[in-house]
């Protein structure tokens, strides 16, 4: 009888389209833990409270790697780029992304001049206008919506040709490795305006090629990620959208529990230029390092409640956008356009609901990264 029903709940599963597998068991601890596995890649969070019973830092022989899970010891990584260094983004980014100071300093003086109140004015304003062009009966939040329109704007803030951001999407859609992708990229930037007011600052060829390639990778994959994360936000919290719907002052504190909760960078590398002590655990020199931002925003040393989402969050900041130097710097800028693409959906489509169950959809999850691949709503226009 068991054995006829279990196969009777099957088909009827497969009917519905929702084949439900039952997900297995896994007990974490520092020596067995892999956070590329499907099963802890696919809801980290409680493998991050497991390790953090015993500790802030931890050895994990699966990656060779220390991961760093407490607040207060993620910011102090942060905050000490002389023995925390970037040096593990290099293959994305020399000139400023893996740079540690005084390299790092001169260069983000240099890029700081892109983001003057101004532009970011400008190209909020941009951003706006293209929202509401978007809208469409039926749409899918993360492609249709968050991705051309953080294309769209980081476009204008480079000063992309039409063809270029042509040849920019296909690389992206075609894409078979990073390093491919950031050729594309090198190739394209030498044609942008962003590219042309570097090499007039005095910044080489190869320099101003990766600083305006870093551009597009920041300007684009944070954004559109995290505008799919705000709208699933409104459609699980009723109460929190008719509040911003009644009260768009509130929409940047509501931002702010979207980015505490769903960071687009799960976890950021680092590697020590010296032997450090780190929470009470010695790292050698030569380690790498995995600062887990996911898992410092939601310690429940810092914040109450740290796994809810809290409109009226008290606490100290997130760190999704980093802390200290390597804090982004166009951090401003995304927050602008996340807020003004879920402003938009509030102010112009505010029926919109969501066109599958929530609890299916198709999400990217890996060490790193976890994000919405799809998210269909349905708008009411």
């Amino acid at each position: 009888m068991k054995t006829l029903l279990a196969s009777i709940v099957r088909r009827a599963r497969r009917a519905a389209g929702r084949l439900i597998r039952p997900r297995r068991a896994i007990a974490v601890t520092a020596a067995t833990a892999d956070f590329n596995d499907p099963v802890i890649a696919a809801d980290p969070y409680p493998h991050y409270e497991t390790l953090r019973r015993t500790g802030s830092v931890h050895f994990l022989p699966r990656h060779d790697a220390w991961v760093v899970l407490g607040y207060d010891d993620v910011q102090s990584g942060f905050t000490r780029p002389n023995l925390f260094s970037n040096r593990p983004y290099e293959d994305i980014d020399r000139m400023l992304l893996a740079a540690d100071p005084p390299d790092h300093t001169a260069m983000r003086k240099v890029v700081s001049r892109f983001f003057t109140p101004d532009t970011i004015e400008q190209l909020d304003a941009f951003a706006e206008r293209f929202t509401v062009s978007m809208l469409r009966p039926r749409m899918d939040i993360a492609r249709d919506y968050g991705q051309p329109l953080s294309d769209a704007v980081t476009a204008e803030l480079l000063g992309l040709t039409s063809a270029d951001l042509a040849t920019i999407r296909a690389a992206r859609a075609d894409i078979r490795d990073l390093s491919q992708y950031i050729r594309t990229l090198h190739e394209v930037s030498s044609g942008t305006a962003v590219y042309r007011k570097l090499i007039e600052s005095g910044i080489d060829d190869a320099a101003a090629r990766s600083v305006t390639a870093l551009f597009w990778l920041a300007g684009t994959v944070t954004t559109e990620r995290v505008i799919a994360y705000a709208v699933l936000e409104l459609l699980q919290h009723d109460d929190v959208r008719r509040t911003l719907t009644n009260d768009h002052a509130r929409i940047p504190a509501f931002l702010d529990e979207v980015l505490r909760l769903h960071a687009a960078e799960l976890m950021v590398p680092r590697v020590t230029t010296s032997a450090v002590t780190l929470g009470g655990v010695d790292i050698p020199a030569g380690a790498l390092v995995h600062l887990a931002v996911a898992a410092a925003n939601r310690d429940p040393e810092k914040f109450e409640e740290p796994h809810a989402f809290r409109l009226d969050r008290p606490g100290p900041r997130h760190v999704t956008f980093g802390f200290g130097v390597h804090h982004c710097a166009g951090a401003l800028l995304a927050r602008r356009v996340i807020a003004t693409s879920v402003r938009a959906l509030l102010v112009h489509a505010p029926d919109f609901r969501a066109a599958a169950p929530l609890g299916e959809l198709p999400r990217i999850a890996r060490m790193t990264v976890h994000y919405l691949d799809r998210l269909p709503i349905e708008t009411g226009r």
